[in-house]
């Protein structure tokens, strides 16, 4: 096989290794803001913020939903770590070369790459947590939040998932050419604190109600 074969093959895998991590980032960015909406039903009153659960377990959505949402979390984090350096050495290397670009870009890969991993670890203990405490329902969703730990475990959960969320759309937006740098910043900016402003009140909410009805 020519030399030309052989990159013209290189580049068309990588080609499809970059869409199919643009398809798994878009559909857990799509995950995520639609789980938050519907964590967010909780300002609207209780009784819709059980109903939403229970319709989701009525139709097996939640079933099907949460292994494939796993599934698609562990893909995601071997197509986009696949460029991450391994050994220390070239993390420092890495590393050197991002402090003397100062190239914004440059520094978004990097905090994708920091976020990425703790939100992997930080994900794992958030559904293994759901799954093995299982109804989900406000009295069971107060009485965890209410504890300390989780509450700082959520916070912080909120805020790297939605920035990580809303950094990767920039970056994938700006790769494919889709919009312009200021643009897509002024969006994205503007949907990421949306959300987040959301889930933080979503979060008082649900922690106050253990106080006011006494959570499990």
């Amino acid at each position: 096989m020519s030399l030309q074969r052989v990159l013209t093959a290189n580049n068309r895998a990588d080609l499809f290794i970059d869409i199919a991590e643009l398809a798994s980032g878009s559909m857990l960015v799509g995950f995520l803001w639609t789980h938050m909406l519907f964590v967010g039903t909780v300002l609207i009153g209780p009784d819709i913020f059980n109903t939403v659960p229970k319709t989701l377990e009525a139709y097996f959505l939640a079933q099907i939903g949460i292994p494939f949402v796993i599934l698609l979390i562990l893909a995601h984090m071997i197509l986009a770590g696949r460029r991450i350096p391994n050994r220390f050495g070239d993390m420092k290397i890495v590393w050197r070369h991002t402090r003397t670009l100062g190239h914004w870009d440059t520094w978004t890969w990097l905090f994708q790459v920091a976020t990425g991993g703790a939100i992997g670890i930080l994900a794992a203990a958030h559904i293994w947590t759901v799954v093995s405490h299982w109804d989900i329902n406000l009295q069971v969703s107060s009485g965890r939040v209410a504890q300390s730990p989780y509450f700082v475990f959520y916070i912080l959960l909120l805020l790297l998932g939605e920035y990580h969320a809303g950094v990767g759309l920039y970056r994938q937006a700006v790769k494919w050419g889709w919009l312009s740098r200021k643009k897509v910043s002024w969006v994205l900016n503007a949907v990421t604190l949306l959300i987040i402003v959301l889930g933080m009140a979503a979060l008082l909410v649900i922690k106050s109600n253990a106080v006011i009805g006494g959570g499990a």
